[in-house]
């Protein structure tokens, strides 16, 4: 009877101790989500239940901290209720680094509240050889795509990564690394140094920042590693035509191909090569005529440029926002890959013309842009000799909190 009564008495102590006080008892309903493909912050809050009047006083509150303009699929979003409906709280999170708070208190007044987390930048190093791809190469050595995506944005000038790189190129990065205090990876800084050594091609690239805050990668001379054209105007799976002569393989007639052609997915976006003005858009010949139709380039962007250069881009599925007269920058998006004209599948018709000659694009003497001038160049050497030590000694790395 003795032990009945302890057992009781424990259990009775055990059920006392797990029992939640008032403080600890959430009063709230949560209720969360992502952005779908097109959708906007009110309409998914509408979509949960929220409503309208509501919706409108709390996601404007929210566009006065963040542009919901920005807003991208995937951006997730927090509600907070209590067991009456009422709205009490909306939370957006568009990156792992910000949090953007709209809170109404019990006078129905709204006010706003970022979150930022606090981020560790570290400087670290990567070595890497090629077997297959750059790609392959970044994520065999424990790095994320985004890496390999960066350095070949930095060589793009120089290396077609499609075409050029040999198994046994190996490379050499010094980067930033923004991790959260306790270690946890979030994202990518800058690559402050890329070395690529090839039988044919071994330069460093060093990232440097001029006076007015303009921030492009040099070699150690300070000529830039930017260039007038892009090596090439898209991402492509394979070159399916080379510049020189050819029999065409719908009309079957020999003639000369003036430019290269890039077989590439359907819509494959296609850039600018170069800085310049749009002075075509629309259906355009140049191909042989098959039954007395032209229009063989289907639809076409014609660039003219500085120093007697025009580049053609043939073939188009459809057009970007440009149009004729427009000015581009180098990469802007000005159509996307098809199969229209005379054209056996999906590929882009490239061709550079030099005052009205078609030349090889494979074989462009391409020019550099403005060097480091002339009045930072000491200051730029001592910002060199600081950085040619991550990659003399790779264990060296640094720490530096990021608020």
């Amino acid at each position: 009877m003795n032990r009945f009564f302890v057992f009781c008495l424990l259990l009775l102590i055990l059920l006392s101790c797990s029992k939640k006080t008032p403080e600890e008892i959430d009063p709230f309903i949560y209720l969360s989500g992502s952005l779908q493909e097109g959708e906007t912050l009110a309409n998914a809050l509408i979509d949960e239940g929220i409503e309208n009047a509501t919706v409108y006083k709390f996601v404007n509150k929210m566009d006065s901290i963040y542009n919901l303009r920005r807003a991208q699929p995937a951006d997730s979003f927090v509600v907070r209720l209590d067991t009456l409906d009422i709205t009490h709280e909306l939370i957006y999170i568009p990156d792992k680094i910000h949090t953007y708070r709209v809170i109404r208190d019990t006078a129905d007044v709204f006010f706003t509240q970022i979150d930022t987390l606090k981020l560790v930048k570290e400087i670290d190093t990567f070595e890497g050889v090629m077997e297959s791809s750059l790609w392959n190469a970044v994520i065999d050595g424990g790095e994320g795509p985004a890496l390999a995506v960066m350095m070949s944005q930095i060589f793009q000038w120089d290396i077609d990564f499609f075409i050029d790189p040999q198994k046994g190129d190996d490379f050499k990065l010094t980067f930033e690394q923004y991790k959260t205090e306790d270690g946890k990876f979030i994202k990518y800084g800058e690559i402050l140094v890329a070395q690529y050594t090839s039988r044919n091609y071994d330069n460093i690239a060093y990232r440097y920042t001029n006076n007015k805050g303009i921030a492009k990668y040099y070699d150690e001379n300070g000529r830039s590693f930017q260039k007038a054209f892009l090596k090439s105007p898209l991402n492509y799976k394979r070159i399916s035509s080379y510049f020189g002569m050819r029999r065409h393989p719908i009309t079957r007639k020999s003639w000369m191909h003036n430019g290269v052609d890039y077989a590439a997915a359907y819509g494959t976006p296609v850039e600018a090569s170069a800085d310049g003005t749009i002075i075509h858009r629309g259906w355009k010949g140049g191909h042989p005529t098959i039954n007395g139709r032209t229009g063989g380039y289907g639809k076409t962007i014609m660039i003219r440029h500085a120093n007697g250069y025009k580049t053609l881009y043939g073939h188009l599925s459809s057009y970007g926002k440009y149009k004729v007269g427009h000015k581009v920058k180098q990469h802007d998006i000005i159509g996307y890959v098809g199969s229209t004209g005379l054209s056996t599948g999906n590929h882009l018709h490239y061709t550079i013309y030099h005052y009205g000659k078609a030349i090889n694009p494979l074989r462009l003497k391409n020019v550099s842009g403005p060097p480091v001038p002339k009045n930072e160049i000491e200051l730029f050497q001592i910002h060199v000799d600081s950085l040619k030590t991550y990659l003399s000694n790779p264990d060296v790395s640094s720490f530096e909190i990021d608020n």
